[in-house]
């Protein structure tokens, strides 16, 4: 039997990054509605297509995407990764298939977080920082954007029961998490269904810190290191090169 690695990677800003970020000689891996959205260099897609393609590392997306924005990464000419968790690990997609059980269970892990989802709406309905539709994303989280995130936030905490869920926001972006949908709890869930040898994790922020926490070697860029309790984190200056370059260099050398 071979034995597995598990290279668990979160994608905006660690393993793709936005059209604004683009060199022209950048290779465009998301499209929607005709508009390139987002790029790989070509020695990190180049790499990364090796990595997939190895027979002992298992290469997972693991992402806070919806599921609709997760299905627009292309790495691999319309050939989906074998393993992917979407909604920030609240959905497992096998083959480009939704495993159905495994959205029930997160769903029931997160069933007293809905009355705080409600508390959370009707504030946002009359805040008058809001300026962007207020989702449910997937069944699973609360998003909307403020034109003042921070203060937005901090009501937020004072309204919502934070031993059920957390709030965070990126730029205007304001989000309502269930404590229990991490991308740390999903990647638990993945070690009692499959037998890894070793689980590697990159990502470059504050969603990532919980899968972090927990891989056996944990890739960062150099300012998240203090977040990351595992003794086993490997950081990566990423204002000198492409921090997606750099991780997949280490995974493959890991996989040698």
């Amino acid at each position: 039997m071979i034995n597995i690695i598990l290279f668990a990677s979160d994608l905006d800003n660690t393993l793709i990054h936005s059209y604004k970020k683009a060199d022209t000689s950048d290779i465009c891996v998301e499209k929607k509605e005709g508009k390139e959205l987002s790029y790989m260099t070509p020695y990190a897609l180049q790499l990364l297509r090796e990595v997939n393609n190895s027979d002992n590392i298992l290469f997972s997306p693991v992402t806070t995407r919806s599921l609709e924005q997760y299905l627009r990464i292309d790495f691999f000419n319309n050939v989906p990764p074998k393993m992917a968790l979407a909604a920030n690990g609240g959905i497992l997609i096998q083959n480009g298939e939704i495993d159905s059980i495994w959205f029930e269970e997160s769903k029931k892990l997160m069933q007293d977080c809905y009355e705080e989802f409600r508390k959370g709406i009707s504030f946002f309905q009359h805040d008058e920082y809001i300026y962007f539709d207020i989702r449910v994303v997937d069944e699973l989280f609360v998003f909307t954007k403020s034109s003042a995130p921070l203060t937005t936030r901090s009501i937020l905490d004072d309204i919502l029961d934070l031993n059920k869920v957390k709030t965070y926001n990126i730029g205007d972006k304001v989000y309502i998490f269930p404590n229990i949908l991490t991308k740390g709890t999903a990647l638990q869930r993945l070690k009692q269904r499959f037998d890894f040898e070793k689980i590697i994790c990159a990502g470059d922020s504050e969603f990532d810190v919980p899968m972090l926490n927990i891989a056996d070697t944990a890739l960062c860029p150099d300012e998240l290191k203090k977040e990351v309790s595992s003794s086993q984190a490997v950081s990566f200056d990423t204002a000198k090169r492409n921090f997606a370059e750099q991780i997949l260099e280490y995974v493959q050398s890991s996989a040698n």
